[in-house]
């Protein structure tokens, strides 16, 4: 058993809350506090906001600190730290607390007279006991997250993914939204976050590939995606969607034909972060105009992966994959074009910090995951042509996370 351990990019945390002037991040949603602690708050993502926070100080150099409940210590098996760290625990016993300044006694599950003892049961109330041991818990939440501000030397502006804060310390602080920070912040990944985008990017590809492969001529489109479905949960994995040909037909309850070509997009998670892949699928022998489509979207494709380095711009993308369509000489609209992806599918910082979704034109740079999209906008093809693949920005160019020799499935 190992301790949680954040994930986050903590130099470029620092770098973004310095540049908005901000002393620390005061997280709640499950996704960020995962990200910013290395801990899942399951029962924050069943609905029970406020149980668990995250602090993230301005300082880079300091460690984080989880606030949640002596209960979730005990239920998920958190370890306790021990020495020194990035990350601190503080617990609660309750809640709401209880009259006064009593702390409620701690919860534990009740041993059976005559029973076995459970030695992981065990385990995990003894990480529980020593943390309390070295650190009292507090009697409710405000004051376990009053302390960790005030441990942490926050003052002035937090940022704050909800009211919480706000609604405990009042004036106190000056607070602005987090969301914006949180997105340039995720941009920039860590090793322990390439690992498992990695993964996700892998076996999301595969899991696609062998549902699109196990479905034929005269099934629906449905069929694929409860095979998309059940391959990804085989691997481990959770499936968000997988888009087949087009919306009108899917809605209308059309079948694979012999000699339709359709594009898929699929995207599922694997330990939280998502992979991303999309191709085209030849029923049969593919039409003239749906395989030509597919060699512009290569074109543009393979001419982005030739130039994507640190120091590009997303507009960059778009500017080479039209470039190369044109010199190639295709009468075909390639929409190339690039997204960061991780906790989320679009997991970047939106136009001026905006709070929905304004594509910002950013800088790319080392440890970014991207997406490079050159979906096909062409119709009366016999098809659709989506060619998708993710890819490392490393320090001097980029390295595919999926495996991309083969730019099309053939059914």
């Amino acid at each position: 058993m190992t301790l949680p351990s954040p994930l986050m990019n903590r130099e470029r945390g620092q770098t973004v809350l310095d540049d908005r002037g901000v002393s620390a991040l005061v997280l709640g949603d499950p996704v960020n506090v995962l990200h910013a602690t290395g801990f899942w708050p399951q029962t924050v993502a069943m609905g029970q906001t406020g149980v668990s926070f995250a602090v993230v100080p301005l300082d880079a150099q300091l460690p984080v600190y989880l606030v949640t409940s002596q209960f979730m210590h005990y239920l998920y098996d958190i370890d306790d730290p021990a020495g020194e760290g990035p990350l601190r625990i503080l617990l609660y016993t309750s809640p709401a607390g209880l009259d006064g300044e009593d702390t409620a006694p701690p919860i534990f599950f009740g041993h059976a007279a005559d029973g076995t003892p459970d030695p992981y049961e065990g385990l995990t109330r003894d990480s529980t006991e020593r943390l309390m041991q070295a650190h009292p818990p507090f009697p409710d939440v405000k004051r376990a997250l009053r302390t960790a501000l005030d441990t942490l030397g926050c003052k002035g502006v937090i940022a704050t993914d909800s009211g919480i804060p706000e609604s405990f310390f009042g004036g106190e602080f000056k607070y602005r939204q987090a969301d914006p920070l949180v997105r340039l912040i995720r941009m920039i990944k860590t090793q322990r976050e390439i690992d498992r985008i990695r993964f996700a990017a892998r076996n999301n590809a595969e899991a696609a590939r062998h549902a699109v492969t196990s479905v034929g001529v005269g099934e629906s489109y449905d069929a694929v995606r409860c095979a998309f479905f059940a391959e990804t949960g085989r691997r481990g994995g959770v499936p968000l969607f997988i888009s087949t040909d087009n919306t009108s037909r899917r809605q209308r309850g059309a079948v694979i034909e012999a000699g339709r070509s359709y594009s898929i997009d699929a995207v599922s998670k694997y330990d939280h972060y998502y992979g991303d892949y999309g191709r085209p699928v030849f029923v049969g022998e593919p039409a003239a105009p749906v395989r030509r489509a597919l060699d512009a979207a290569i074109a543009a494709n393979d001419a982005v992966a030739a130039e994507l380095r640190p120091g590009l711009r997303y507009s960059d993308i778009t500017r080479i994959g039209k470039e190369a369509v044109s010199k190639a000489g295709y009468d075909v609209m390639v929409a190339c074009g690039a997204h960061s992806l991780g906790l989320y599918h679009t997991d970047e910082g939106f136009c001026d910090d905006s709070l929905h979704f304004a594509k910002a034109d950013h800088l790319i740079e080392e440890n970014m995951v991207l997406s490079v999209d050159c979906p096909t906008l062409q119709s009366d093809i016999s098809g659709g042509v989506h060619l998708e693949d993710l890819w490392l920005i490393t320090a001097d160019g980029c390295e595919p996370l999926n495996e991309r020799t083969e730019t099309y499935i053939q059914i």
